[in-house]
């Protein structure tokens, strides 16, 4: 198949038993719709075991025929609720995006909504295209300033983790290597995050397990999208450094060794880890339980979770707790609902509340997306509007002057954190990246 041809994909709609693994529990989001540009889906709950999934996809290059009025067709089990790489490599995806988004949008009307408690879950505004179109017109002044600052041997800066942030970036959008207008910027990234890799550990990183475990990230959804074998086989060291740097508590801490933990490096493993797993590399059980225990010994008996076991919750450590638990299958964790009362509270403003306000939004929207229903409708309109008033006229963002994340040693130069992490949150509403999927 030529690199721009259009992937042969189907229209689907289909009854299906509800896998908790795939689908959310009932009340984490009732009836709901997304797309990714070109994977579009609604569920809805028909009962306590079946959801109703519709799943459009461009066919043969051309528009899909539109769902049945009022109803669905059946047809054999779809087998993953992520999205796949013929969806985010069609180019024919664009030209019918409105098309299918306006009978997705239809179809949902119809459908009853589930309530949630006292309240009624809503639509997500994934369906109200003049948001969508915000975003993505956002997002692609971003990424255009990103590639602008790519250095010639593929990189943005002498930190991985910076790096790997920028190619996510451009993942979260659709363009992956070898497919779309940024294809050579991400295979250059590709390379020299590989380059970087130490052929005997397997370690992606300049100084610490924050760079790895993002490196490994980036790795692993580049490798959903592009099975390059140097890809794979680097990825696969990289998660084995992982596994065999747990500490025996189940965390992870700044050296690649099995001696310490806390939460914040730990966190950023764990993604790794959901990611890879995504991406059919096996993460072992036993690693998996390990790290649910340990966020759990760090959580607050009134609610949020700590930097390390004991202490005192926090903004960054809350978001990141939360999702630790929604990545690791554990949804209804009986810590979480406390957390996320925590995290409410937390105010979403330019200011210097949090101290560290991209790490802690990069968590804190994954994770509300993943909890859905009230928390999630409260939630992403105000970092959304706040992201797209803040954005530069260049497409690069700044930082809230005084905040921790000001300082150019720690995030590099160019304000590529800084707008790799503002594309990144912007792009949960785009749903390209496996972890951007409930």
């Amino acid at each position: 198949m030529k690199r721009d041809e259009p992937m042969r994909t189907k229209a689907i709609s289909t009854i299906v038993t509800r896998p908790s693994a795939l689908l959310p529990p009932l009340g984490r989001g009732g009836g709901e719709s997304a797309h990714a540009f070109g994977w579009f889906h609604v569920r809805q709950p028909l009962s306590a075991k079946k959801w109703l999934v519709a799943e459009v996809h461009p066919s043969d290059g051309h528009c899909p025929p539109p769902l049945p009025k009022g109803g669905s067709y059946e047809v054999p089990h779809v087998a993953k609720g992520v999205v796949r790489s013929d969806a985010m490599r069609n180019p024919t995806v664009n030209r019918c995006r409105l098309v299918i988004s306006a009978s997705l949008v239809a179809f949902l009307v119809a459908l009853p909504v589930r309530a949630q408690g006292p309240q009624a879950s809503t639509p997500e505004p994934l369906t109200e295209i003049k948001v969508i179109e915000r975003v993505t017109a956002s997002v692609d002044r971003s990424l255009a300033y990103l590639a602008s600052k790519q250095l010639p041997d593929g990189s943005w800066h002498k930190n991985n983790a910076v790096n790997a942030l920028a190619i996510l970036s451009f993942l979260g959008r659709g363009h992956a290597p070898g497919h779309g207008p940024y294809r050579d910027v991400v295979e250059r990234g590709k390379k020299f995050l590989l380059s970087t890799a130490k052929t005997d550990t397997g370690y992606v990183s300049f100084s610490s397990m924050y760079e790895h475990g993002l490196a490994t990230l980036a790795l692993a959804e580049m490798y959903g999208m592009d099975p390059d074998p140097e890809l794979e086989e680097k990825l696969r060291k990289a998660v084995d450094l992982i596994v065999k740097s747990q500490s025996p508590s189940g965390g992870w801490r700044y050296n690649p060794n099995p001696g310490d933990q806390d939460l914040s490096v730990t966190v950023m493993q764990i993604v790794a880890l959901r990611a890879a797993n995504n991406a059919e590399i096996p993460v072992p059980a036993p690693v998996i339980e390990k790290a649910i225990g340990y966020v759990r010994t760090c959580s607050h008996a009134s609610g949020g979770y700590a930097y390390t076991a004991g202490g005192g919750p926090g903004p960054q450590t809350t978001a990141a707790g939360i999702l630790s638990l929604q990545l690791l299958g554990k949804f209804d964790d009986p810590t979480i609902p406390k957390a996320l009362e925590v995290l409410a509270k937390y105010p979403i403003k330019w200011d210097t509340s949090v101290q560290y306000f991209y790490y802690f939004h990069y968590y804190a929207v994954q994770a509300g997306y993943q909890t859905g229903g009230q928390h999630w409708n409260d939630w992403h309109p105000k970092i959304r509007e706040l992201l797209l008033s803040k954005q530069n006229g260049d497409g690069s963002w700044d930082v809230p002057p005084g905040t921790a994340e000001a300082n150019e040693g720690v995030v590099g130069p160019n304000k590529i954190y800084w707008t790799a992490m503002s594309s990144l949150i912007l792009e949960i509403y785009m749903h390209f990246l496996p972890a951007y999927q409930r």
